[in-house]
């Protein structure tokens, strides 16, 4: 990788992978315009210090920060405030599959707190997991059918998280925020006060937020799906080799796997 020459970089996504259980994680950095094997950088950790590091290596490589004019990741306030500061002149934008993932975490937790104090429909939890495109068994078609009819919270839950679905689908910016700002009333108002619904009023304060950067995905068509994808690769080495004593090895996997080696050898 000490070959990579980075002089023409303008646009990265960012995103952290789970090195082994426990909050161990490294950090992944693609070149958002590569097309193949996007891989550049991967350092130990997660946050504030992983950009500093990443920009450090990017100047050592002919890359400038102050050419990056794209930057996508997720939600985490470390990455967010360290993004802006380490990419003065880059923009910022929330990926989209984080966003689903917020209210689909929200709805799980929803899930598990009622679990607790109602007996929910066998196969309610891939029932509501899944979105509504995807094809269900009978059985989680009858669960989805039984918690609408019982009014349970999971069902609003579910609801809210499908709604979302309506403001991915907007075409441009303008009608985005148009249906954000619905979204969030009417799914506000959905949810009343229910304490069970606690998760998804964090993950709905959550989308409020951080709406600006949402919304700059009509502007920049990027998304970090293809580093999600890489992700999946990278974490079933990982179960094929059983884990990784070190996390050297682990990084070294993810270039063989993401990275463009070949090109570079080949230099």
């Amino acid at each position: 990788m000490g070959k990579h020459d980075l002089s023409g970089l303008c646009g990265i996504g960012l995103d952290e992978t789970a090195t082994k259980r426990g909050h161990h994680y490294v950090t992944i950095f693609v070149d958002m315009d590569r097309e193949a094997r996007p891989v550049i950088f991967a350092t130990p950790g997660k946050g504030k210090e992983c950009l500093k590091t990443f920009a450090t290596y990017l100047k050592g490589r002919n890359g400038n920060p102050e050419n990056v004019v794209e930057v996508v990741c997720d939600m985490s306030p470390a990455f967010l405030a360290a993004a802006e500061q380490t990419f003065g002149n880059a923009a910022v934008t929330v990926d989209r599959f984080h966003v689903v993932q917020i209210f689909t975490k929200a709805l799980d937790e929803v899930r598990r707190l009622e679990a607790k104090e109602v007996k929910l429909p066998k196969a309610t939890r891939w029932a509501v997991l899944k979105g509504m495109e995807t094809a269900r068994t009978d059985e989680q078609l009858a669960a989805l059918k039984e918690l609408d009819e019982r009014g349970l919270a999971t069902a609003t839950a579910f609801r809210v998280k499908e709604l979302l679905r309506w403001v991915r689908e907007a075409d441009n910016k303008r009608g985005a925020k148009w249906r954000a700002t619905r979204f969030f009333e009417y799914a506000k108002n959905l949810i009343g006060d229910s304490r069970l619904l606690e998760p998804v009023r964090k993950a709905l304060n959550t989308f409020v937020d951080h709406l600006p950067r949402i919304l700059r995905r009509w502007e920049s068509l990027l998304s970090n799906a293809r580093l999600e994808g890489l992700n999946g690769l990278f974490q079933a080495a990982r179960s094929r080799a059983r884990g990784y004593r070190s996390v050297t090895t682990f990084i070294t996997t993810i270039y063989l796997i993401g990275a463009p080696i070949a090109e570079l050898l080949a230099q």
